[in-house]
């Protein structure tokens, strides 16, 4: 019994420091650059801006932060980036409410299924573009009551650390993954009010993200 006690704090330590180190080498790639990163694109105006300089702890508690919501697990904040710090089944969503058309931006890192949400009405309906690192792409998906259904792929976007976007600017949604681009017409969607933060299994403590812009259509 105490063998396997100590192992499970041998295995809490190695995540923690794991964690660490991700977050270090994240923010080492983008901090130079994080002043160009956190603008809106054109015909977007920015409704929240959040580059998580606050101290370590809950997402959205600190001074200067954006307005936070954990949908689905625990979130927090520790050098400098975003990161599941309790995760939840399946996936894991951290949002904002940003108005119809709710689109976000945001430099990304990991090596799973790391990504974003848009356009969120609830848990169980949002576009998302999220990280299939076995095939080096990412799919822009659209959930509708629970159920996924991909739209199109982002191809080309190799790479641990890169910056992503979603911006919906109805009937047109247009995904992001460094200068990789694809837009789809979605005909009858409903506008969700929310964007931000998405992390799924088998691995979402390994995603972290920094820099986000949550915008929507002028």
């Amino acid at each position: 019994m105490k063998k396997e006690k100590d192992r499970g704090w041998v295995a809490l330590v190695l995540a923690v420091v794991f964690v660490i180190v991700v977050i270090g080498t994240f923010s080492y790639l983008f901090r130079d650059r994080s002043e160009t990163l956190v603008t809106a694109s054109p015909g977007f105006g920015v409704v929240a801006i959040d580059p998580f300089d606050q101290e370590a702890g809950p997402i959205g508690t600190g001074k200067d932060s954006a307005d936070w919501v954990s949908l689905r697990g625990e979130w927090s904040v520790a050098a400098g980036a975003a990161f599941v710090s309790d995760p939840a089944p399946l996936r894991n969503i951290a949002a904002i409410d940003a108005g119809p058309q709710a689109s976000v931006k945001a430099a990304i890192s990991g090596l799973g299924r790391c990504g974003l949400v848009a356009n969120l009405v609830d848990e169980r309906n949002y576009l998302s573009l999220v990280r299939i690192e076995k095939y080096g792409i990412w799919n822009l998906e659209q959930m509708v009551n629970g159920t996924s259904n991909r739209l199109a792929t982002v191809v080309g976007s190799q790479g641990t650390a890169l910056n992503a976007s979603i911006e919906v600017q109805l009937p047109i949604v247009t995904a992001s993954v460094g200068d990789q681009h694809v837009s789809v017409r979605i005909q009858d969607l409903t506008p969700g009010r929310s964007a931000g933060l998405f992390a799924a299994d088998p691995e979402p403590s390994d995603c972290v993200f920094d820099d986000v812009v949550i915008s929507r259509p002028n």
